[in-house]
């Protein structure tokens, strides 16, 4: 099939949106499409009715994109993958994009959910067209090197209110004086006064240190060189960090959000409330201080590898690509 892939984001983003639309154009290529993977300001330059079908990621952002192609390519099929704004702010009935959104997903011929909680969030009507496909990363070859004298924890998030980034921090200023709690955070400062208040934080917690938005290849660096990654957010739609983490063995504390809960499990160990630091100061300070519980933890990682394989995720598309053959 020909493909066209529209990721709204400028090109060159370090945002998820745009590591997502990078693996998905390998993987695709990888069986046997042809894929063009644009930005806002490429697509209409590239668009013509010689596609078989448009991958969109973001119903309400890349809504303008998905009524062109209908126009343009009236027998082509529209895949459209739902992202964490898309389920969890815009599809709230009082969200003035609210209609853009619904509009997206009627258009679409399939809805590509990344973790299968996000069918919550739809009316029933549209559950057939539903399909999980559940992120995977490929890693190069990162050396796990010995474990510091500090507890090392990685926080990958850009600053944002969304990912409340400062929630880890606000957690280990209440561990104790002993624990050897040592925060890395690397994300890009969407803001000045975002930007201000990390520095503010790497000066006032000598267990925080923010280092600015950094290349994906040094995040993994950072990710495989930590005891513990944590998600502070508020919604998600599928954190890529989550497959990371699983890759390397790492073990996870998250929010408990539908996101975690889809791809982590309900009784995943490490789930804290939202917005809560004491409760994740208690989950940090176990985890430093209970060689069990650290382990559980890693198990609970572990156990991911499969569900969110390179493997498992090209199935998924195959399948789904595969389903718009016609019948014999």
């Amino acid at each position: 099939m020909k493909l066209l892939l529209h990721v709204p984001l400028p090109r060159g983003s370090t945002r998820g949106n745009w590591i997502t639309a990078l693996r998905w154009t390998q993987i695709l290529t990888d069986l046997g499409h042809t894929v063009c993977t644009v930005d806002p300001s490429e697509y209409d330059a590239m668009i013509d009715s010689s596609y078989d079908a448009l991958i969109a990621l973001h119903a309400r952002r890349s809504a303008e994109q998905i009524v062109r192609f209908r126009t343009t390519v009236p027998q082509g099929k529209i895949i459209l993958a739902l992202t964490g704004t898309d389920l969890h702010v815009d599809l709230n009935g009082d969200s003035p994009c609210f209609r853009n959104v619904t509009e997206s997903m009627n258009v679409a011929d399939r809805i590509v959910l990344l973790e299968p909680e996000g069918r919550k969030q739809l009316v029933a009507d549209l559950h057939s067209k539903c399909v999980v496909i559940y992120q995977s990363s490929t890693l190069p070859s990162l050396q796990r090197p010995p474990q510091h004298a500090d507890f090392r924890i990685s926080l990958l998030a850009h600053l944002r209110e969304v990912k409340d980034p400062f929630l880890l921090s606000r957690a280990v200023e209440q561990l104790p004086t002993s624990s050897r709690v040592q925060v890395m955070h690397a994300g890009e400062a969407t803001t000045t006064s975002w930007r201000d208040r990390a520095l503010s934080w790497t000066q006032k917690c000598s267990r925080y240190e923010w280092l600015g938005a950094i290349p994906h290849p040094e995040a993994l660096e950072l990710l495989a060189n930590s005891q513990l990654t944590v998600l502070t957010s508020h919604h998600e739609g599928a954190p890529s960090v989550f497959s990371e983490a699983a890759a390397l063995g790492v073990p996870i504390l998250s929010t408990r959000i539908p996101a975690s809960i889809g791809i982590l499990g309900g009784n995943h160990p490490g789930l804290f409330n939202c917005g809560d630091a004491l409760d994740l100061a208690n989950l940090i300070e176990r985890a430093e201080s209970d060689p069990g519980f650290y382990q559980e933890l890693g198990d609970a990682s572990a156990a991911l590898r499969d569900r969110l394989s390179p493997e498992a995720e090209m199935q998924a598309w195959e399948t789904l690509l595969a389903s718009f053959a016609p019948a014999c």
